[in-house]
């Protein structure tokens, strides 16, 4: 299928159904990149959306010694804070997984130059995973708004609810082999059918170098 000038390809299913090719897929690239270079780096979105997923691959996952996981972005509180999404993660991935924590017990700048040199040192994503605003925002580059550069792969701005947030840059999301975008619930059809015509909305403007999957619900 076409979308934002794009070639995607489109997974709709039922949800549970839906998640499980998701944990499939995602278990066998895993496994194909570990095999390839001994390695696998994957950047995880936050939100509501992918929590049962992120279950399903706690119960599911046994590659957690060689895989290293990165949140897309995050909110500027503490770690400890319900609204962190390394607090979301860490709750639903379990103790296992390599997870980069932004220090959000820094400076603002200083996290996100932080996050920036952890980037750059994991070099490019193999699997990103997003969800989607329904405004089309994703991670938390939202439309409107800027995201301010703190170095070529991480950037800060801030949400319509006024609270200050750490982001994977457009341009490093880019960088990633595989991106798979999880829309699911009627909320998001209005946002789904932006992508889909390539509106100019912050999802429209991510793919993958390899390969960019929609799992969705709404098809």
């Amino acid at each position: 299928m076409e979308g934002g000038g794009f070639s995607f390809k489109v997974v709709s299913k039922g949800e549970e159904e839906l998640l499980g090719e998701l944990l499939d897929h995602f278990i066998t690239f895993a496994k194909e990149t570990l095999e390839r270079k001994g390695v696998f780096m994957s950047a995880l979105a936050g939100g509501r959306t992918p929590e049962e997923f992120y279950r399903l691959l706690s119960r599911s996952y046994d590659l957690w010694e060689k895989s290293y996981f990165f949140p897309t972005d995050e909110r500027f509180v503490s770690s400890e804070d319900t609204r962190s999404n390394y607090w979301f993660l860490r709750e639903n991935l379990g103790e296992r997984a390599r997870l980069y924590r932004v220090k959000t017990e820094l400076p603002l700048k200083e996290a996100c130059r932080d996050f920036d040199r952890a980037l750059e040192k994991a070099g490019a994503m193999d699997f990103t995973l997003l969800g989607m605003g329904e405004d089309g925002h994703v991670a938390s580059i939202f439309p409107e708004r800027e995201c301010r550069a703190c170095g070529k792969n991480a950037c800060t701005s801030t949400s319509p609810d006024g609270l200050e947030r750490v982001s994977m840059s457009l341009e490093y999301l880019n960088l990633s082999r595989k991106v798979a975008f999880l829309v699911l619930g009627e909320r998001k059809r209005r946002a789904l059918e932006m992508l889909l015509k390539g509106e100019n909305i912050p999802a429209t403007r991510v793919r993958g170098r390899e390969e960019t999957l929609l799992f969705t619900d709404l098809l």
